[in-house]
């Protein structure tokens, strides 16, 4: 009975990963040399070890045999075809521990892959109700799901929680919180090693940024023990409730725009008719002034316009965030745009110091929207972030599609000292500044614009640099 096959799934390693994932059985992928080049998660289950510690070393390490692939492999096949079945083979886990289980390996003949299968490792028949439970919940329900063992290893994460750590889950399996969380301070971090000392939570409201996104989480933790009442692990169980928060936010923010609507409605108009007249009046003493030789009273009344000037401006943008407003509907080109703003940008930041790095993926998609608006966003953003860096530092600008595949994210990223946790959740609330000479309305004007043309606008800041996302979708 041969065991040789071509392997067609070799030319992609994605594919090939989500083929092994797919099968019930532990499965490793040895190359010619003898070492591990892939395997899947019911490997890591029953082995106890992470991918990290599996990949790129000898084969020997799951399985003691002394000599090659290729030698195991005909050994294999010699068993097989005096047997005439599988044959069982040692292997071991991660504490040293060997048992048996029936194997079949398989080959790829154009790259020498050896596909090694451990039959009974472990079998979906012999999973109870609580395990297949397991099962369901770290790979078809929206809940994050992490359990520790009691040295403070993740040996299960649904994925939904690995989507949250912006990781892949055979990089998580196994591994210590420390590694997961490498670089991260333990009381920012998801999951905390005080939870093995007994903490518990319940029905806690958190937040979570990972690099491309921000989620707000409720949060339920305990430890699991033993019969004898020991802390033998522990859990973390939290739902994503991200788009009910911003759900909630949105209508006390339309609350707060439509009372700010009608101060506005009642009071604009009173207020740009006078400052028409003073400006009128101003301008006239500016030239007589200037006529006359008066350079001291022509100075201050050049101070006055300016001022009568910033208050039109206030107004204007008061006018936008509050009252409808008629978008012009047209196809934008966001290549066209970015082209247009960056030598504005790059003016500023030079000013400033500081350096300005565009990234393109390629073209940027069709947007519906209107061109004028989307610029004073993208200026608006990336001015906020070269006035946060000070003197010196980085404005990177990127696009990428994010992960539904239906809008375009535009990332404005500078490496300020960030935003600090207690003040993010309120720089889009209208007259809300940190700044001694802002308005408060730079960012809620901005929002509204991307809000809309059907768009989101997102920020994440860690402490070290600051990333606005703005989510467009394209054609």
């Amino acid at each position: 009975m041969s065991a040789s096959f071509s392997l067609h799934l070799v030319g992609s390693s994605g594919r090939l990963q989500r083929f092994m994932h797919q099968l019930p059985t532990a499965v490793l992928l040895v190359n010619q040399a003898g070492s591990i080049v892939e395997v899947n998660e019911q490997l890591l289950r029953v082995t106890g070890y992470s991918r990290d510690q599996l990949v790129k070393q000898p084969f020997q390490t799951i399985l003691p045999y002394q000599g090659s692939a290729e030698q195991l492999y005909e050994e294999l096949l010699h068993r097989e075809a005096e047997s005439g079945s599988n044959v069982e083979i040692e292997w071991r886990d991660k504490q040293g521990r060997s048992r048996k289980t029936p194997v079949m390996i398989l080959r790829q003949e154009e790259q020498e892959l050896y596909l090694i299968h451990l039959c009974q490792l472990v079998k979906e028949t012999d999973q109870s109700l609580s395990e297949r439970l397991l099962g369901k919940l770290t790979h078809d329900t929206s809940l994050g799901l992490f359990i520790l063992d009691e040295h403070a290893h993740i040996i299960e994460a649904s994925q939904t929680a690995c989507k949250l750590l912006g990781m892949d889950r055979l990089n998580v399996i196994n591994k210590h919180v420390d590694q997961v969380f490498s670089g991260i301070p333990e009381q920012h971090r998801l999951i905390k090693k005080e939870l093995l000392e007994g903490v518990k939570l319940q029905n806690i409201a958190t937040s979570w940024t990972n690099d491309n996104q921000r989620y707000e989480l409720i949060v339920d933790a305990s430890t699991l023990q033993d019969e004898s009442g020991k802390t033998v692990g522990a859990f973390v169980l939290f739902k994503d409730i991200t788009n009910l928060r911003s759900f909630e936010q949105k209508i006390e923010r339309n609350e707060r725009l439509a009372m700010i609507g009608q101060i506005a409605a009642g009071t604009a108009h009173e207020i740009r008719n006078p400052l028409t007249s003073i400006k009128g009046f101003l301008q006239m003493f500016l030239k007589s002034f200037s006529d006359s030789g008066m350079d001291r009273e022509k100075t201050y009344t050049e101070i006055m316009l300016t001022e009568i000037n910033r208050i039109n401006s206030l107004v204007s943008e008061f006018l936008l965030l509050s009252k409808p407003r008629d978008i012009q509907y047209c196809m934008v080109d966001l290549n066209t745009v970015f082209v247009e703003i960056l030598p504005i940008v790059e003016s500023q930041a030079l000013l400033y110091g500081i350096d300005v790095r565009f990234t393109s993926q390629g073209k940027m998609p069709m947007v519906v929207g209107d061109t004028e608006l989307l610029k004073q966003v993208f200026i608006n953003i990336c001015k906020n972030g070269i006035e946060a860096m000070g003197e010196q530092g980085t404005l990177q600008i990127s696009h990428h599609i994010d992960q539904d595949g239906d809008r375009v994210s535009i990332d404005i990223h500078d490496t300020g000292p960030g935003i600090p946790l207690y003040i993010i959740d309120k720089i889009f609330d209208p007259f809300f500044t940190t700044k001694e000479e802002g308005t408060g309305l730079g960012l809620s004007v901005c929002q509204k614009i991307i809000h809309d043309i059907g768009g989101q606008i997102r920020v994440s800041s860690k402490g070290y640099g600051t990333t606005f996302h703005i989510m467009l979708p394209y054609l």
